[in-house]
């Protein structure tokens, strides 16, 4: 599952390395089920002595060398606004650029829905003033340039990568991207036509119906997680309307550029001055961010669709960034479901039970707003309650019963050994520093961040477990063959059906159709 704590989890890995590899190993062969912390955990803490050994000679994380703005990195602000972020890497003939525009799909109104991810589409595929499309798909091959441009939910991002021989006409060529997008007509028509026949195939899968109608449940229409543009709309944006989203914020006062790459600073600051220096100030009034308004609802629906799989998603309102117990959180939900193959979850469902071959559980604590606690899994037909049921045991289990020591130490490493590599590529720790000044955070939030997980202890974990699993407040939706599990389900609560949005030419009529 692509959720964000595998990666967390795969980076802890390689830092660990062949030695770590080795202790599985002596785990698997010679492990035995010991006393637990408090005990209803079924991961033992009493193993060889071999592997008490390799645990020893492991030692503890080291803290990671943090970019610093000034010592790592060059912040500087041009006079119109734009924030310029410059780091010398001359290991490589070649020059990373990054821009950030204060944009993105959360600030659109609900009559403006669509607009943004056609607009972060377009910047790629729809040319520029000095660039028809056709042109600067030739100029970028011709350099060896990668260009690419998205909106999401609160940032739109453009970066480049080229060499640094044909560096100039390729910050040109970023530059025009930004600023004089030309939004090309039949580029337009294309990228609609792709989004119209994304939104009729999104109902012949499970997967993007269950993303969907699981997050229209909870956000609901009034926030905007909660929408998805019908075809009708898609089809009513025009050009102008392309012109108008541009004009509103890509705007010097929105824009943070970041480059890295084998320059000179002080010429490279230049060359960004004669390109961007006499885009004139303007004032900008964003809307506010919308906020989550987290209201649980509980129960258990379901969507009939002739498959023979179904598709599963419980969860309920979680954390933001902002909750002082996020470390813990983070921690929690690695041992729950967030990672890889030592998860519990994974543990029952998939290895013990057979029920999934996929399963796992995401709890963000990173966002601005209100996110939301996820387990999902895909099962057969069959099979769809027992593995419902086995998800919210476990749920229960993590939130009524204490750690085993075992499990805390692996899921707090792979969380510091994380860091390791979080910073080694000066591109990497240049864009981290851009993102805390996006994002509004402290300059020294890094370090709180690694510090936060390391003051973690075993009963911070049982705690939050206890204070933040809600089993009684799950919303569980199942995307399946219901006649074939109906009877089964009763068991869970009674179940509501409800409609997928559809994507036809005419709005539909009906409770939750489009």
């Amino acid at each position: 599952m692509n959720f964000s704590n595998q990666n967390r989890a795969t980076i802890a890995s390689i830092a660990i390395g062949s030695f770590a590899l080795l202790a599985a190993g002596v785990n698997f062969l010679h492990a035995q089920q010991g006393e637990l912390r408090g005990g209803a955990s079924s991961r033992g803490d009493r193993h060889s002595q071999g592997w008490d050994t390799a645990m020893r000679l492991k030692g503890q994380p080291l803290p990671p060398k943090f970019p610093k703005i000034g010592v790592d990195v060059d912040r500087m602000v041009l006079e119109n606004g734009i924030v310029l972020y410059l780091q010398e890497d001359h290991r490589l003939p070649l020059l990373d650029a990054i821009i950030f525009i204060r944009t993105g799909s959360y600030y659109e109104s609900a009559a403006e829905l669509g607009l943004a991810d056609l607009a972060g589409d377009l910047l790629r595929s729809g040319g520029t003033k000095n660039y028809p499309p056709d042109q600067l798909e030739e100029r970028l091959d011709f350099i060896a340039a990668s260009l690419s441009a998205s909106i999401d939910s609160e940032r739109g991002t453009v970066s480049l990568n080229v060499p640094i021989k044909d560096a100039d006409e390729g910050l040109r060529i970023l530059a025009d991207v930004v600023r004089f997008p030309l939004f090309d007509e039949s580029q337009l028509e294309l990228a609609k036509q792709q989004t119209i026949y994304s939104l009729r195939a999104s109902n012949e899968s499970p997967g993007p119906i269950t993303r969907r109608e699981f997050s229209r449940l909870l956000f609901t229409e009034s926030h905007p997680a909660g929408r998805t543009p019908t075809i009708e709309r898609i089809r009513q944006i025009s050009q102008q309307d392309m012109q108008k989203f541009h004009q509103k914020f890509f705007q010097p006062s929105q824009i943070m550029i970041g480059i890295t790459g084998d320059f000179n600073k002080a010429e490279m600051l230049q060359k960004i001055r004669d390109l961007f220096g006499d885009w004139a100030k303007t004032d900008v009034q964003l809307p506010a961010l919308p906020k989550a308004n987290p209201q649980p609802k509980p129960g258990v629906y379901y969507i009939n669709k002739k498959l023979n799989q179904s598709s599963l998603r419980l969860g309920h309102w979680g954390a933001n960034r902002d909750n002082p117990d996020r470390f813990a959180i983070d921690l929690m939900n690695d041992i729950l479901g967030g990672s890889d193959f030592s998860a519990r979850l994974t543990e029952r469902v998939r290895n013990d039970e057979g029920l999934a071959y996929s399963v796992g559980t995401a709890f963000p604590t990173s966002q601005r707003d209100t996110s939301l606690f996820l387990a999902a899994a895909q099962t057969r037909t069959e099979t769809t309650v027992k593995a419902i049921q086995s998800i919210i045991d476990e749920i229960k289990k993590m939130s009524a019963s204490k750690i085993s020591k075992n499990e805390f130490e692996t899921a707090r490493e792979m969380f510091l050994y994380s860091y390791v590599f979080r910073f080694a590529e000066p591109s990497r720790a240049l864009t981290s520093l851009m993102g805390l000044e996006y994002e509004k955070l402290p300059a020294d939030f890094l370090e709180k961040e690694f510090k936060g997980y390391e003051s973690v202890k075993p009963e911070d974990i049982d705690r939050v477990a206890a204070k933040y699993l809600k089993p009684q407040e799950l919303t569980i939706l199942v995307v399946g063959d219901f006649p074939n599990f109906s009877k089964d389900i009763a068991a869970l609560g009674e179940p509501k059906e409800i409609q997928p949005l559809q994507f036809n030419d005419a709005p539909s009529s009906g409770p939750g159709a489009r």
